[in-house]
């Protein structure tokens, strides 16, 4: 499990190894360039032109200083500096100063468009940004964008937010980013993620004390996590050790999503599978899926009560008779319950508070929904839309998205894994029979709604090299899933 952090928390690390504990920022800058030397020297040849395109505030000092390292080294590095030099930070003028002193060249703006550099270091902004990118930045960063260069940012793009991952108007594409200390959330979201190209964290020395000053309430699995979060399956049990899902899904002509999440489920570790769906579906589920049991809609009650998890709304259409069933599982089901699908668009009319009992599983138009907000509102925050939601709602809300975001109101869990072969109709049943299939092995809902997305993502990662993103299907997916816990439980993941 990895930890992002916020803009505000990570000046707030980086303010105590200063302010607290003592350490020289100077110091902690010259670390922070070292780090992307380091880096630098493994991938480039001597050969290579560098620009260093160094703003005024702290950001701009790291970047001279990787400029007059990577000079020390034999590189054919330079300085250009954007903004007033009298408004330099005090440890970026020193830095300005030293580089000067080591005849580091410092070249003129129009530099950067003027002449051919192989590399550019973008150390603009970092994450201080607050305000819209406007003039002569957006001036330079369009001239960088377009100069062909092989470009590094430090810490984070210029022009994205470090929060939200949202792009201030304009922002540096950059080919690979050095972020300090710390991993940042707008590194992670999107857009942010696809200005960043690829992210090293480096160590630049904060005390283990100033991290742990500053608690941070986001993060995302590794594969590594997996032995650790999986339900424990002891050698000694039988279907009944590993509970029952209803899954009441599907309408007429749609069998599809009943049978998709019902075989996530058995995939996902679920002992025993029923079906509640209308009658003209038995024939198609019993024959392509026959490990299920099969009800009809009119048997809901006695299947809620026979179930240990109970999942809804996958294909169950927008009918009078799907609301009413939606109703019912809210009002009296006594179990774990996922809220899928059409599910989510009866929910309002049924209710508007619930349980940490509910796990609901929106994609972002179904979130719109549910909130009243629109899809771009939710997206420019897409963490903070989650946490809300689930705070309002009182469950765990799962919000599907390129970056899929599951929160209980006071955590939130990010996914970053997966790809956008996953973009296609079903995957969404597939994970709602994955959580499902979890939670009947006794997880609780939060723990259940995290791996369920996690395993999600690393199914679609595992078939990409043999569909690849274009020819991937949502059945394709369970298969995948098989194919993690085959790895999981050879301990290719420890």
């Amino acid at each position: 499990m990895k930890y992002i952090y916020t803009n505000k928390e990570a000046k707030a690390i980086d303010r105590h190894a200063i302010e607290t504990v003592g350490m020289s920022g100077l110091v902690l800058m010259e670390k922070a360039a070292m780090s992307v030397a380091a880096i630098f020297s493994a991938r480039e040849k001597k050969e290579a032109r560098v620009l260093a395109v160094c703003g005024t505030g702290n950001n701009g000092g790291d970047a001279i200083a990787v400029a007059r390292i990577l000079h020390e080294m034999g590189y054919q590095s330079a300085i250009t500096v954007i903004g007033e030099t009298e408004r330099m930070t005090k440890e970026t003028a020193k830095q300005l100063e030293i580089a000067v002193g080591c005849q580091v060249p410092v070249l003129s703006l129009s530099s950067i468009r003027e002449e051919a550099f192989d590399v550019m270091i973008d150390g603009i902004f970092g994450i201080g940004l607050t305000r819209n990118v406007e003039g002569i930045y957006e001036k330079v960063i369009d001239d960088m964008n377009a100069s062909g260069a092989f470009i590094y940012a430090l810490d984070i793009s210029s022009g994205i937010h470090g929060t939200t991952g949202a792009v201030m108007n304009k922002a540096v594409r950059a080919d690979l980013t050095v972020t300090f200390g710390v991993n940042k959330l707008g590194l992670v979201l999107y857009p942010g993620c696809e200005y960043a190209g690829e992210v090293f964290v480096t160590d630049i020395g904060f005390p283990q004390s100033s991290v742990q000053s500053v608690k941070s309430s986001v993060y995302h699995y590794e594969k590594t996590d997996l032995p650790e979060f999986l339900p424990c399956r002891p050698a000694r049990s039988h279907k009944g050790s590993f509970g029952k899902v209803l899954v009441v899904a599907g309408s007429e002509k749609m069998s599809g999503a009943c049978y998709l999440a019902a075989k996530a489920a058995y995939c996902a570790g679920a002992g025993l599978v029923r079906v509640i769906s209308t009658a003209d579906n038995r024939g198609i589920l019993l024959s392509s899926l026959p490990e299920i049991l099969f009800s009809t809609r009119e048997e809901l009650a006695e299947g809620v009560d026979w179930a240990d998890v109970v999942i809804i709304g996958p294909g169950i259409g927008l009918t009078q008779e799907a609301e009413e069933m939606v109703r019912y599982v809210v009002e009296n089901a006594p179990v774990p319950t996922v809220i899928d699908g059409d599910a989510i668009r009866h929910l309002r009319k049924c209710t508007d508070c619930l349980t940490d009992n509910f796990v609901l599983t929106p994609h972002v138009k179904e979130m719109s929904y549910l909130t009243g907000m629109s899809i771009p509102e939710l997206q420019r925050d897409i963490v903070g839309t989650t946490v809300d939601s689930a705070r309002q709602w009182g469950c765990i809300i799962v919000q599907k998205d390129a970056r899929t975001v599951v929160s209980d109101g006071l955590e939130s869990c990010i996914n970053v894994c997966g790809n956008s072969g996953m973009a296609t109709g079903g995957s969404g049943d597939v994970l709602a029979g994955v959580i499902g299939g979890l939670l009947a092995q006794g997880m609780d809902s939060f723990a259940a709604a995290k791996l369920g997305v996690y395993l999600h993502g690393l199914a679609g990662d595992e078939m990409l090299p043999v569909t690849g993103t274009y020819g991937m299907m949502a059945s394709d997916l369970i298969t995948g899933l098989q194919k993690v816990f085959a790895k999981q439980e050879s301990g290719e993941f420890v």
